[in-house]
């Protein structure tokens, strides 16, 4: 049996805040107190390149670190009987939704069924 190893990288600035990627027209702080806000890497030079951008931009703010979280400790999800559940409650879904739309034709047609009537009736008492 082998033991995986998964690596993970995180930058964290002189405050002791960590790195948050916000995106194209993110919005919020771009350091963050809490290490689950924080964006991991799995490649050290994307974490390094962070590290490097934020040093030639902001120097007075000194160099930030790169933390390193390994993982080494793994646990398998049963997921069939979510998946099971997930895949029930949408037949079901869409079994209630067919019965709407059926109900729906059904009023639409009533509806045709008396106004074709009324025209008929119309019709017939004109002549």
């Amino acid at each position: 049996m082998s033991i995986a190893v998964v690596t993970l990288y995180a930058v964290r600035n002189r405050e002791g805040k960590w790195f948050r990627s916000k995106g194209y027209g993110g919005y919020g702080d771009t350091w963050v107190a809490d290490v689950a806000k924080a964006k991991l890497y799995t490649k050290i030079g994307q974490a390094r390149g962070r590290v490097s951008f934020f040093a030639s931009k902001w120097p007075e703010h000194g160099v930030p670190d790169i933390v390193e979280f390994m993982a080494t400790e793994t646990q398998v999800l049963p997921e069939a009987g979510r998946v099971a559940e997930v895949s029930i409650r949408k037949a079901e879904q869409e079994a209630r939704r067919a019965v709407r739309q059926k109900q729906a034709e059904i009023d639409r047609a009533t509806r045709d069924k008396a106004d074709a009537e009324a025209r008929l009736a119309r019709l017939r008492g004109k002549q």
